[in-house]
């Protein structure tokens, strides 16, 4: 997709919305990462390999990634390259402490979550979303392993151009300001 340069969304930009959007709860590091020009892109299978990733944990992260944000009308979270963002995000930025964790948390799922049905597999995840916002909650040091893999599948996801552009679907000139819509006429949020 070409676009004129007025037309594009600085990076900075891209981390100050996804900022607001989870919140403000992006660590650090995540920022850093993005700032410096970490970002997802969506890669063949031929032109990539994971630099940290087993090829079980590799199959493991692209379903949690999937299970969080799912393919609809719109890319799903592996469609948007957000395993490699992580692997990336796990080579380059981690602490060896962050990766262990990660990677520990992967080990933990198994091969065993791959054989579980969807509604399982979503019901583990929520399971595990509810104690990472709880650990949040408590400032928990160090975080769950999922708050950081959520945290990453979101930072991922929304500063990729399929994320930016087709889910928050962000316009350059949007049009008018009118402060009173009808949600039901609005849809999904515009970036």
């Amino acid at each position: 997709m070409d676009t004129s340069p007025s037309e594009r969304i600085s990076r900075r930009e891209a981390v100050q919305r996804l900022t607001v959007l989870v919140g403000g709860a992006l660590s650090s590091s995540t920022v850093a990462a993005l700032l410096s020009g970490c970002r997802a892109t969506a890669a063949s299978s031929s032109e990539w390999a994971p630099a940290v990733l087993s090829t079980e944990h590799l199959d493991i992260l692209t379903v949690v990634v999937d299970r969080i944000l799912p393919r609809t009308d719109t890319p799903g979270a592996s469609d948007a390259g957000v395993p490699e963002f992580i692997d990336l995000l796990l080579d380059r930025w981690s602490g060896s402490e962050q990766r262990a964790r990660v990677l520990a948390g992967l080990d933990e799922l198994g091969a065993d979550f791959l054989e579980m049905t969807h509604d399982e597999q979503v019901a583990l995840l929520s399971r595990l979303d509810v104690e990472a916002v709880q650990a949040r909650e408590d400032d928990a040091d160090p975080l769950p392993y999922f708050a950081t893999l959520k945290e990453w599948t979101l930072a991922g996801y929304y500063t990729s151009e399929a994320g930016a552009t087709q889910e928050l679907r962000w316009l350059a000139v949007p049009g008018t300001f009118d402060a009173d819509i009808p949600l039901d006429e609005v849809g999904r949020a515009w970036a």
